[in-house]
């Protein structure tokens, strides 16, 4: 059977390209759907779902919207209304993925419509601000974004190869389907930098005993990310070994970015969860996030171009109270599992950041706040240890198979 492309742009400002787009998917031998999000009647092709169609799923009038000339209230109705429109499209088996293009503005609807499509279904954007930081634009979705690097303002001999190219890719990404099988039950292990030899040598583990290991880099997307896998059903179990996104999202640091759901789906669903403090102890800078004036003197340790800096009693008080808060409300089963030799690689032994006393003060808080039906187990170890992440598997698959 034939695969559908739905292409969205705003077809009153892009509209020739992206009729070039739509001509070079259908020479690839893919069918093709045009959503027009522009709020101009002016167009240079006719779409087969109209920027009234997307205001109207938004609850939104497009002739007030054109009479007011509200742009951010345009933006936001071809969002949701979009939105709405590709997921009961992708429901109906009528498209099997998506290709779009834009500028500032384009990328953003482009894109937030695609960041409501479940992972999996084949997501291509062109767009002109994809050399930026564009975690905005991505949040935890696998969107793929082409670097238009030309704007996309008439088409010429450069902007045609950037266009066909985006075609064979996205054309090549709907015939290898957008199905996930899913074989041997996922266990799902956060890691990142200074503590990522636990996850490492907690995988064989994982596999000898039938599972498979699903890492999920905690730089605060990656965290992000596991909990809507989580909530979408895919995760067995969670080995969240790398709680370091607290810390970060406290002081904005490189990891920021989670929301009140981390650290939380796993216990609303009732998925077995074993939690270790791992790189806990530190928060992350770097030219691009630079450290508050309130850390400066902190001891730190250089990673790379980025930077630790130590985390201490009074961070580790709030760090056990942000815990116990979301783990108290947890449904299913959950253990707490603390090295005490270390949480990072800083903080082990004769680094910088090593210091027992200040994590103890996370650990007894951590006692005092918690319910007392959820275990909390202390190891004395550093976090890189090959005995914790062995005890980690045991207990997760001690607790799946009590399930």
């Amino acid at each position: 059977m034939k695969k559908t492309v739905l292409i969205i742009a705003t077809l009153d400002t892009k509209g020739r390209e992206a009729l070039y787009l739509k001509q070079e998917l259908e020479k690839a031998g893919v069918d093709t759907l045009l959503m027009d999000a522009g709020t101009f009647d002016q167009r240079f092709v006719v779409p087969d779902i109209y920027p009234g169609d997307l205001s109207g799923e938004a609850g939104v009038s497009l002739d007030e919207i054109i009479e007011k000339k509200d742009r951010s209230r345009a933006v936001r109705a071809m969002q949701q209304g979009g939105a709405v429109i590709a997921g009961r499209l992708l429901d109906e088996g009528k498209i099997d993925g998506v290709c779009g293009l834009g500028g500032g503005t384009g990328t953003a609807i482009v894109t937030a419509i695609m960041r409501n499509l479940p992972f999996g279904v084949p997501k291509v954007v062109v767009s002109t601000v994809a050399s930026r930081d564009v975690r905005e634009y991505v949040g935890t979705k696998d969107i793929v974004m082409f670097h238009s690097v030309a704007d996309i303002l008439g088409v010429n001999d450069f902007l045609r190869m950037i266009l066909k190219q985006a075609a064979g890719a996205v054309a090549g990404m709907v015939r290898a389907g957008k199905k996930l099988d899913v074989g041997k039950p996922m266990i799902a292990v956060t890691a990142y930098g200074v503590s990522s030899l636990c996850a490492i040598n907690a995988g064989p583990l994982i596999e000898s005993l039938g599972y498979e290991m699903m890492g999920f880099h905690a730089n605060g997307v990656g965290g992000m990310a596991m909990e809507e896998m989580i909530a979408e059903g895919l995760i067995t179990g969670v080995l969240d070994f790398t709680s370091h996104e607290i810390a970060d999202e406290m002081f904005g640091g490189y990891c920021r970015g989670i929301t009140e759901a981390r650290f939380e789906t796993a216990g609303r669903m009732g998925v077995p969860l074993v939690f270790a403090p791992g790189g806990l102890d530190n928060a992350v800078f770097s030219p691009f996030y630079p450290m508050p004036e309130r850390l400066k003197g902190r001891r730190q340790h250089q990673h790379d171009i980025r930077f630790c800096v130590r985390m201490e009693q009074e961070e580790m008080a709030a760090f056990a109270a942000i815990i116990a808060q979301k783990f108290n409300k947890a449904k299913g089963p959950t253990h707490i599992l603390v090295p005490l030799k270390g949480w990072s690689e800083a903080d082990k032994e004769g680094m910088e950041l090593f210091d027992p006393a200040v994590n103890s003060v996370f650990v007894d808080a951590l006692k005092r706040l918690l319910h007392k039906n959820i275990p909390l187990e202390e190891m004395d170890v550093h976090i890189s240890d090959p005995a914790f992440a062995k005890r980690g598997v045991d207990i997760i698959d001690g607790m799946i198979q009590r399930r």
